[in-house]
């Protein structure tokens, strides 16, 4: 079954948070899998103009999101692991994961901006390694009776840790990026993947390796989540520019428009690659442009699909 997530991204287009909460409740009502939160603490200044400049705290948007609807998941696509400490990162997750009756979904990335992490006072280099240390305290804390931990980077004696994720054994892990790395990471302590950047053929190559290797490592594929990125109609630049970011060289396909048809036909190919997570893209400049595109894609693409069987 393909599960449909939808951006909030750029976060500088929406001109107030009661517009995204009007918007995001009428997703939840049209029955989509989720919504999308991007991810940074500030964007350094330089001769380009970034796609947004406007980034909220995620933890406190989300909360205010899963208040106003019943169903919509909340996934941090992607939330950037080394820029917290992992006792911090895992309260604020399991913390939203109760206020929320079990809707979080943690997109787990180790970031690209160098910038950014200079400015943090966190070493570039390190980003890899601290985010495996990190995952590993922090499904510690959610499942242990009186966890502790002796990482790389990170440690803490016997301590109590309450509340817990609802869901069990934590909330689901999906982890975000390109390369060996990533997948190495996804293998041994995800419960998805999706990559940041590159075509189709090269996610649907990773995701036929990916399977050999969570089946090498004992682990079930069909209870693990492949994702990409679905563009819908008119392109976006913003959405394109942002690909091309966390591409980080890597090809990444041009962006053009697609109808329903076209859309439908995507559908299917993702489908025989395996792929059964997406997130949509699409072109919008005002909440009525976004909600009227999710409704489309509702009735025209989703209705169809399932009117198919």
């Amino acid at each position: 079954m393909l599960r449909v997530s939808i951006p909030l991204f750029p976060y500088d287009r929406w001109p107030s948070v009661d517009a995204m909460i009007e918007a995001v409740s009428f997703a939840d009502r049209l029955g989509y899998h989720a919504v999308a939160f991007p991810e940074h603490k500030v964007m350094p200044v330089t001769d380009s103009t970034p796609a947004s400049v406007v980034w909220y705290d995620n933890f406190v948007l989300a909360a205010t999101l899963a208040a106003a609807t019943s169903r919509i998941r909340l996934l941090f696509h992607a939330c950037i692991v080394p820029y917290r400490h992992p006792v911090d990162l895992a309260k604020l997750v399991s913390t939203l994961d109760v206020v929320s009756k079990g809707r979080v979904v943690l997109l787990a990335g180790s970031g690209w901006l160098r910038r950014e992490f200079a400015i943090l006072d966190i070493p570039f280099e390190e980003r890899g390694p601290r985010t495996d240390d990190a995952l590993r305290a922090m499904k510690t804390l959610w499942t242990q009776p009186q966890p502790s931990y002796e990482g790389t980077f990170f440690s803490f004696p016997p301590v109590h840790f309450f509340p817990t994720c609802v869901q069990e054994p934590h909330v689901p892990i999906w982890i975000g990026g390109n390369g060996p790395r990533p997948m190495r990471r996804a293998v041994e302590l995800g419960d998805g993947w999706i990559p940041l950047g590159g075509t189709f053929e090269d996610a649907a190559e990773a995701i036929a390796v990916l399977r050999d290797q969570l089946s090498d490592a004992g682990r079930d594929p069909t209870t693990f989540t492949f994702g990409y990125l679905l563009p819908f109609g008119e392109p976006d630049a913003a959405h394109h520019a942002a690909a091309v970011h966390h591409a980080h060289g890597r090809e990444v396909p041009e962006a053009t428009t697609r109808g329903v048809a076209e859309t439908i036909d995507r559908i299917g190919e993702y489908h025989a690659a395996g792929i059964n997570h997406v997130l949509l893209q699409f072109d919008w400049r005002s909440p009525a442009d976004y909600m009227e595109t999710l409704e489309q894609f509702s009735v025209e693409v989703l209705g169809r699909l399932e009117s198919a069987g």
